[in-house]
C-alpha cells in the first residue's frame, strides 16, 4: 500500500507539474522561458520546506522526541539532492535570461552556502556517533536559510515577481507547480521515514 501511495504521489507530482507548465502562457519579455523560471521558483519553495521540516525535526529530536529523528534524516536526504538540482536550474536560468552566470548575485552565493551547509550536516551524520549532532545542525541550517532569504536583497529581479505581476493565470499555475512538487516530495519524505520505523520494528 505504501509503495502504491508513493507511486501515486509521484505521478500526481509529474502530471500536475507538466499540466501547470503547459498552462503557463508565454511572457512578453521572457517568452516561453517564463515556464522554466517559474518551475525553478516553485521547486525552490518546496525545497525550502524540506529543509524547514528537517530543522523542525532536529529541534524535536534535541528536545527528546526521538520519533522525529527518522523524519529529520529522511528530509535531510531529500533536501540535499533537491537543492543540487535547484542550484543547477538556477544557473541555467541565469544563463538563458541574462546571458551569463552572475557569480556575485547574493541569492546565488546563498545557494552555494546552503549547499555547503547541507553537506556538513550529512557528513556529521556519518562521522559523529550521536543523532543529536546532525539534528542540531539541521535546525541551524534551516534557521540560517530563512534568515538569509529574509535579509539578502534581490539585485537582478524583483521579489515575488509572480504575485506582483497581478496575473491570475501565472499565480494559479505557479501555485499548481508548488502543490504538485510538494505532494511528491513530502509524500516521499514521509514514506522514507515510516519505512525506517518499520525496519526498526522488524529488527
Amino acid at each position: 500500500m505504501r509503495k502504491n501511495t508513493l507511486a501515486a504521489a509521484v505521478a500526481i507530482g509529474v502530471v500536475g507539474s507538466v499540466a501547470a507548465i503547459l498552462l503557463t502562457p508565454p511572457d512578453q519579455k521572457l517568452g516561453a522561458m517564463v515556464r522554466f523560471v517559474m518551475y525553478h521558483g516553485a521547486s525552490t519553495w518546496v525545497n525550502m520546506v524540506t529543509f524547514t521540516i528537517a530543522g523542525a525535526a532536529g529541534v524535536a529530536t534535541l528536545l527528546g522526541a526521538n520519533g522525529w529523528q527518522r523524519y529529520g534524516e529522511a528530509f535531510r536526504w531529500l533536501a540535499l539532492p533537491h537543492w543540487v538540482v535547484n542550484t543547477i536550474l538556477g544557473l541555467i536560468s541565469m544563463k538563458l535570461i541574462w546571458g551569463g552566470v552572475l557569480w556575485n548575485e547574493p541569492r546565488l552565493l546563498m545557494t552555494f552556502a546552503v549547499l555547503a551547509g547541507a553537506l556538513v550536516v550529512l557528513a556529521a551524520q556519518f562521522l559523529v556517533d550521536s543523532p543529536k549532532a546532525p539534528a542540531a545542525l539541521d535546525a541551524l541550517l534551516a534557521a540560517t536559510l530563512w534568515v538569509l532569504v529574509l535579509v539578502l536583497p534581490n539585485l537582478f529581479h524583483p521579489d515575488s515577481p509572480v504575485f506582483r505581476s497581478g496575473n491570475t493565470v501565472y499565480i494559479a499555475t505557479f501555485l499548481g507547480m508548488v502543490a504538485s512538487i510538494a505532494i511528491a516530495v513530502l509524500t516521499a519524505g514521509v514514506a522514507i521515514a515510516r519505512r525506517g520505523r518499520t525496519t526498526e520494528a522488524a529488527a
